[in-house]
């Protein structure tokens, strides 16, 4: 069985990476759900990802897909409902 996934965008932050990346979460889920859900227990699968060096801000390398260990997050935080918030800021004066 397949469920249906939708993926956001994400800014994750570890000691010493930002990540730029799709994460792939069940239709209708929440960040929130997926931070406690048992299938991510340990790790986080990412696509279409850019990985920066924290200190320097330099781009270190993007690639399609990669897996990061869920304990080496710090933040995580989606970048679309950022996105939008500003927009309904920008249109509301």
């Amino acid at each position: 069985m397949h469920a249906k996934k939708e993926k956001i965008r994400v800014e994750i932050y570890t000691t010493a990476h930002r990540i730029l990346a799709d994460l792939h979460i069940f239709a209708g889920a929440r960040l929130t759900d997926i931070m406690q859900s048992r299938e991510t227990a340990s790790f986080f699968a990412l696509t279409d990802v850019e990985v920066y060096d924290l200190a320097s801000g330099q781009e270190l390398f993007r690639t399609d897909f990669i897996d990061v260990n869920r304990s080496h997050i710090v933040m995580l935080r989606p970048l679309e409902a950022q996105a939008r918030s500003r927009e309904d800021f920008q249109t509301s004066f």
